[in-house]
């Protein structure tokens, strides 16, 4: 299946500062079927910078994000583990830890939620919790507002 589709991820970050909610919705695509899918968008950062996405889905288990463009990265996702991922912008690289907690979804070929919940470190220190919900649908009515 390919369909261009509404994605709208909201993104739920926990650190010492307290809690930082960002929700973008875009339009992208929906591609493969459910057990192994991926979804394919661009990103617009606030500083003028723009990627694309792609989050791959293997058995409804583990993810990864790939982004290419102006901020290049791979982040892999495995429920119950921990992986170096690297990060590039034009300001500089880093080497980033990435412990997974969950992933879940219920995608199929008419939508459905992806569930991320991990947390990210640099050097061996928490930097944060991530959670993120990406709801994929047809029209942007079909989508639930996130639970407050």
């Amino acid at each position: 299946m390919e369909k261009e589709r509404v994605i709208r991820i909201t993104d739920i970050q926990t650190n010492h500062n307290g809690d930082d909610t960002i929700e973008v919705t875009t339009r992208g695509y929906l591609r493969g079927d459910a057990d192994d899918y991926s979804l394919h968008y661009e990103e617009h950062f606030g500083d003028g910078l723009v990627s694309k996405t792609e989050i791959r889905v293997r058995d409804k288990k583990s993810a990864s994000i790939i982004r290419g463009g102006d901020i290049i990265s791979e982040i892999m996702l495995e429920a119950g583990k921990r992986h170096s991922c690297s990060y590039q912008t034009p300001y500089g690289d880093m080497m980033i830890g990435i412990f997974t907690r969950d992933v879940s979804s219920t995608i199929d070929r008419r939508g459905g939620e992806l569930r991320l919940n991990y947390t990210v470190d640099f050097n061996g220190s928490l930097g944060a919790h991530k959670e993120m919900l990406i709801c994929v649908s047809d029209e942007l009515s079909d989508i639930p507002k996130p639970e407050a």
